[in-house]
């Protein structure tokens, strides 16, 4: 009988289910106007015997700059303190930390570090966890597993009321070609800057045209600057079309905006419509 039940013992030790240490951004989701600053946190859970760690995060370089690093208190209250270093690079950031003198590591739960961020510019990053080591008291490595985290900017531009629709739903080539001069097929939006007040946008529509042959044509609107709660009327040109391009179209047609014009940011709106070149 006690044969048996050690058997059963070792059994369901053998079966037990592993958990491992976790590194991840806390909190998990953030969302910050450009000129905003926010702060998250490196943390650790479910980890035995931490003695030393190091950890790198990225981020999207025209959205985000890390303006600072500080160490979290998980190994710094060891008898003799820790070493911490860090070096801060456009996209992302390599740190590590140590217990300093001759003790075990750290159980539990607890914070590594922080970042400190400054927004760029308008849209969405992953907060990668993209590399991390954690070593015990004799320098063996500690199984982890890390989770991201997301940042992102509020809406700032889209496509509003009507907002996109072709010059002639049937365009006839030799019609369009003897009354304008030309041949193109002209597209049409209306978009708005919804974003904080203070705020001027760069902004343009792109048109993805599609036939049933694929893609055929994605012409873009100018790039205007357009003040909070303003309206704007972009248009751009499709052509110049013949009788070989006799058919069906269809088309989407995204608002695209940015406060830097320099990384570009898709509204949440993407409007379709379609029409027919005759001959």
């Amino acid at each position: 009988m006690l044969v048996l039940i050690a058997s059963f013992a070792v059994l369901n030790v053998a079966n037990a289910p592993v958990t491992l240490a976790n590194v991840y951004v806390d909190p998990p989701e953030n969302v910050y106007n450009p000129g905003d600053t926010f702060t998250v946190n490196i943390m650790i859970a479910d980890v035995i015997d931490c003695y030393s760690w190091g950890i790198k995060v990225s981020w999207e370089r025209d959205l985000l700059v890390a303006t600072a690093v500080t160490e979290g208190s998980f190994l710094s209250m060891q008898p003799e303190g820790t070493a911490f270093v860090y070096v801060i690079y456009d996209d992302y950031v390599d740190v590590g930390c140590t217990t300093l003198g001759d003790w075990y590591g750290v159980n539990g739960d607890g914070d590594l570090m922080s970042i400190t961020f400054e927004v760029l510019d308008a849209g969405t990053t992953s907060l990668e966890v993209f590399y991390a080591v954690l070593l015990n008291y004799n320098e063996l490595e500690i199984p982890c597993t890390t989770t991201d985290g997301h940042f992102e900017t509020p809406q700032a531009a889209t496509l509003v009321k009507k907002s996109a629709w072709p010059e002639h739903h049937h365009f006839d080539v030799s019609v369009q070609l003897a009354k304008d001069g030309d041949s193109n097929q002209t597209l049409y939006s209306l978009a708005k800057n919804v974003g904080p007040a203070g705020y001027d946008l760069y902004v343009y529509v792109a048109f993805e045209i599609v036939r049933d042959d694929g893609l055929v044509g994605a012409p873009e609107s100018d790039v205007v600057i357009v003040s909070p709660g303003t309206e704007v009327s972009l248009t751009a040109d499709f052509g110049p079309l013949s009788d070989l391009d006799v058919g069906k179209y269809y088309v989407s047609a995204s608002c695209w905006y940015s406060y830097t014009g320099t990384y570009w940011a898709q509204g949440e709106k993407v409007k379709t419509f379609s029409f027919a070149v005759v001959s």
